[in-house]
């Protein structure tokens, strides 16, 4: 008799009462108590573990939004970039392992500057330098990842709060003084004017006199005073015209300030000018909240790129290198010491010109210190430049970045 069969038979056949006693079936009554216990227990077993539905495993996704990561398992809340299921630690608390980080695949995108010739490391670091075109101005930049991001000054891709100010209250002045000169010249346009009609009328008197001695004087009068109209309004309409050329250029003047800075305010693309005089656009990715600095973003290459010194690493005396674009001239590199820091910044006496805003400041090894942004003046000798630590981009842009150990890390 099958398993099977001796289970029907002892859970469906019917009882009947015997004189006080089940009928015997010999087949199931002769089985130990215990052994049919141990039975029925394993069948059971057996076929819940076989008909039992598995457990429904639903996929995580993980994605990133304004800098936070975030996980569901609802597939139309993820942008379709990060369609790929996430290994989470639910799925390891359900007994299966989460899938190991796989080395990323070589790039297949175009590398830029790869035979660009180098023969030291500030040469090097030269090539990772661009230089930084906008409405706003020029300046420099760097790229700071292999993945096109590139480091700037804010004030390159944006209008300054100081500048714009210093630029308006020009604009006001200088409209102010044109309007005194149209006002004064109109005044002595009618008096001139008033002069015209007023030779007219000795024209007249001259012509009616009949003595020749009072005649010869009217005319001798009115010819001095003729030669001096003539004189005045020859000179009246040239200061008139110069005036109106100079109003006309100011006007244009004032409108293309005002187109560059509604421009400047907007505008998301930029170009840029790598140091083999190749151009490319980029957009801008983030500019910061406290500190002048912006993020740049060229896609769909492989970039030369900076390393970040260790933090804190630079020492009084070490020499340093400004690299940029001063007045246009283009991958410039200028030498001196770093001697210190002031408010947070790195000062040195290297010289940085109007140009240099955004590009790197390197030690010996080529590797990024901080970011040129300003100089002070004085009037007795050239002054000292300044330039924001780099540890203030990782900062400000780990959101930004990809997953690259902050300086000195």
């Amino acid at each position: 008799m099958s398993m099977a069969d001796l289970v029907t038979q002892y859970y469906l056949a019917p009882k009947r009462r015997v004189e006080g006693e089940f009928e015997k079936d010999r087949t199931v009554s002769n089985l130990p108590i215990r052994f049919t216990l141990r039975l029925m227990i394993a069948v059971t077993t057996a076929l819940l573990l076989t008909f039992a539905p598995a457990a429904v495993q639903a996929k995580i996704y993980k994605y990133k939004q304004d800098g936070v990561w975030h996980f569901t398992d609802d597939p139309a809340r993820v942008p379709a970039r990060y369609l790929k299921p996430a290994a989470t630690d639910e799925t390891a608390a359900a007994g299966r392992q989460a899938p190991k980080r796989q080395k990323p695949a070589p790039s297949k995108l175009p590398r830029l500057l790869e035979n660009f010739p180098a023969a030291n490391a500030i040469e090097r670091a030269a090539a990772a330098t661009v230089a930084v075109e906008g409405a706003a101005g020029y300046g420099s930049g760097f790229f700071i990842t292999a993945q096109g991001h590139i480091i700037t000054n804010k004030h390159v891709v944006r209008p300054v709060v100081a500048t714009t100010a210093r630029q308006e209250k020009y604009f006001t002045d200088t409209r102010a003084r044109m309007k005194e000169i149209s006002r004064r010249l109109e005044t002595e346009g009618r008096r001139l004017e008033r002069a015209g009609h007023s030779l007219e009328r000795m024209a007249e008197i001259t012509a009616k006199q009949t003595d020749p001695n009072l005649k010869r004087a009217y005319r001798d009068q009115y010819n001095d005073d003729l030669a001096t109209y003539r004189s005045w309004k020859a000179d009246y309409r040239q200061r008139k015209k110069r005036f109106e050329a100079e109003k006309a250029k100011f006007d244009e003047q004032h409108r293309q300030y005002a187109y560059r800075k509604s421009v400047a305010s907007l505008s998301r693309t930029f170009t840029i000018y790598l140091a083999d005089r190749s151009r490319f656009y980029v957009r801008l990715e983030a500019v910061s909240r406290d500190h002048d600095l912006a993020l740049l973003k060229l896609d769909g290459y492989q970039t030369p790129c900076l390393e970040a010194a260790p933090d804190h690493s630079v020492t009084q005396g070490q020499p340093v290198y400004a690299i940029g674009n001063p007045v246009k001239l283009h991958n410039s590199v200028t030498s001196g010491v770093f001697s210190g820091y002031e408010n947070g910044y790195l000062q040195t006496n290297a010289q940085i010109y109007p140009g240099n805003s955004g590009g790197p400041l390197v030690d010996q090894k080529g590797r990024v210190l901080g970011i040129n942004t300003f100089k002070k003046l004085t009037r007795k000798f050239e002054g000292l430049g300044f330039a924001i630590p780099i540890e203030i981009v990782w900062q400000d842009f780990s959101a930004y970045l990809p997953a690259l150990p902050a300086a000195g890390k």
